[in-house]
């Protein structure tokens, strides 16, 4: 009998000690009960309405956090100089119906509107933008 209880506690140490810290790119962290959202990442503008956009415009980013937070910043061509052309942070909300809420600080009221992921979340859908996971 104590030969078994001891060969059960060796058991349950190896079973408890064994690594369980695997990250994959859609943001789960080993514990599949809770996934991350796929929004949640940085993200540079790479289409508009299916062209590929100029190097300067590619610099355009998203960047979602876990918080629910977000920043943007915009890029464009001025006078033949990459300039920062508009920038802002704000707060978003996946309403689970593949639609996010998406609302800038300083705003009252924000905008719903359809998001998709495609290319194992690796490139990020909005209207007629495509954005590619940095």
């Amino acid at each position: 009998m104590k030969q078994f209880l001891l060969l059960s506690l060796v058991f349950l140490c190896f079973i408890s000690c064994s690594s369980n810290e695997s990250t994959d790119p859609n943001g789960t962290d080993g514990d599949n009960s809770q996934t991350q959202d796929p929004i949640i990442g940085t993200w540079t503008l790479q289409k508009d309405n299916g062209f590929d956009v100029s190097e300067c415009v590619a610099r355009s980013t998203y960047v979602f956090g876990a918080d629910n937070s977000f920043t943007f910043e915009e890029y464009k061509l001025e006078n033949n100089q990459c300039t920062l052309s508009n920038s802002y942070n704000g707060e978003w909300t996946n309403n689970n119906d593949g639609t996010y809420h998406i609302r800038r600080h300083g705003y009252t009221s924000g905008a719903n509107g359809p998001i998709t992921f495609e290319n194992n979340n690796q490139n990020m859908i909005i209207t007629k933008y495509t954005w590619l996971r940095k």
